[in-house]
């Protein structure tokens, strides 16, 4: 991504006679991973049904974030299921026993307009980043959480366009999935030499924005591909439209789909920063919010890298850009935390331009050390991809990677970029 309450008090059950000691009972339990969400959405009467595959467990029970439906029941194969509704405990926890196999829940539940950027906004659209899934569909909403999905939206409103995924067929992060429905025309930009179709879809009178900030998207994501690896999440990307509201510049990675705020579609960087999330972000989740850099600074180094790369007078743009927001920054900006899970990524204010702008300058101080160079720090991003595609991995991983691939300690490096109180002036690191 990149930009510059309801609560529901609801008291469900499954249908039955009262419980009784020998009677399953629902209990929480959050380490039973999602593996799967396949979701059927009525958009006209606001419901959907969630059928969740959830892990094998030792312990009984299962825990899934819904603070923002209303659960109307929870069967597994037809039988119901006792839950204790998410109003009572903040989760869905569910009567389930111990398996050694998977296990297939189906959740029907209500879901509620939530604006913000928080949930289903009324305007058409979903953002839930950072943890706000449980407004749209059961779910777990840690970074280093992956499921597949599948999505179908029925009811929508007439005469408008809904892009969405059908299938996110790699795992990807719960905030990945959205949906966005307005009055949308599909432009096709191209085609990369992997065969992944690219396509931008925009609204009434941005057919010119649109183009401009598409220009080189295909170039760009050509090169990520070639460069880093094959994209994961099937044969068509593009850019979507959005109707934020005034102010809100930036985007979101909601591969391979991802959603750009109206003001910004017609510009480069966004695009191309949203497009390499596809790698970065969602491709390989970060372990802890403070990991964050190695979503934002990593995806930032190569939205100017690439640029570089196709369209370097593009490129040489985007970095003037960065030293801007560099200036601009506080060197007590968090950027990269020394810990893990105990970050809230926006109440402890991780969420600002330091972890983009900051990440940035420290690849490109390791890219231009001259024992390394762009062309080895590529080696070494196209390794880490190799490693962790799928997964979800540390910004220390990163650091051990660059160092294996490349023969460069970047420890000195990280510490002048990543953790210092002392803004730094660009460099090469030495």
């Amino acid at each position: 991504m990149r930009w510059s309450g309801l609560v529901f008090v609801v008291a469900c059950s499954s249908p039955g006679p009262t419980p009784d000691a020998a009677v399953l009972q629902p209990t929480a339990n959050a380490s039973r991973e999602v593996v799967d969400t396949a979701l059927a959405v009525d958009y006209a009467a606001m419901t959907s049904v969630a059928t969740i595959t959830l892990g094998p467990s030792d312990a009984p029970g299962a825990s899934l974030e819904a603070a923002g439906l209303m659960i109307d029941a929870v069967t597994v194969d037809g039988a119901p299921v006792l839950f204790t509704p998410p109003s009572a405990t903040q989760t869905l926890d569910l009567a389930l026993p111990a398996s050694a196999d998977p296990t297939v829940v189906a959740i029907a539940y209500h879901w509620m307009d939530h604006e913000g950027f928080q949930g289903i906004s009324s305007k058409g659209y979903t953002l839930d980043w950072p943890y706000y899934c449980g407004n749209v569909f059961p779910c777990h909403s840690q970074p280093s959480d992956g499921t597949t999905f599948s999505l179908s939206l029925a009811n929508t409103p007439a005469g408008k366009t809904a892009v969405f995924p059908a299938t996110i067929p790699s795992q990807a992060p719960a905030y990945q999935l959205a949906w966005s429905i307005d009055d949308y025309t599909q432009l096709d930009v191209g085609t990369t030499a992997a065969g992944t179709a690219i396509s931008v879809w925009y609204r009434p009178t941005e057919m010119a924005a649109a183009t401009t900030g598409t220009q080189h998207l295909v170039a760009a994501f050509d090169w990520l591909e070639t460069t880093l690896g094959p994209y994961r999440f099937g044969p068509h990307y593009g850019s979507v439209s959005v109707k934020w509201g005034p102010g809100q510049f930036g985007g979101m990675e909601h591969h391979p789909f991802v959603h750009i705020g109206s003001s910004a579609i017609g510009d480069e960087d966004t695009n191309v920063h949203e497009a390499a999330h596809g790698w970065f972000g969602d491709g390989i989740r970060i372990e802890c919010w403070e990991d964050f850099v190695l979503s934002e600074g990593t995806v930032d180094y190569l939205a100017a890298r690439s640029l570089d790369v196709v369209a370097p007078s593009v490129g040489a743009s985007v970095w003037a850009t960065y030293a801007n927001e560099l200036a601009a920054l506080k060197g007590t900006d968090l950027v990269w935390p020394q810990s893990c899970g105990t970050i809230d990524v926006l109440k402890d204010k991780l969420f600002t331009n330091a972890p983009y702008v900051r990440g940035a300058y420290f690849y490109k101080g390791v890219a231009d050390n001259p024992n390394v160079g762009a062309a080895k720090l590529d080696e070494a991003l196209a390794a880490f991809y190799a490693a962790h595609a799928g997964g979800s991995a540390k910004m220390s991983d990163m650091l051990a990677t660059i160092h294996d691939v490349t023969g460069y300690d970047p420890t000195a490096c990280a510490q002048t970029w990543l953790t210092s109180t002392t803004l730094p002036t660009p460099a090469p690191c030495p």
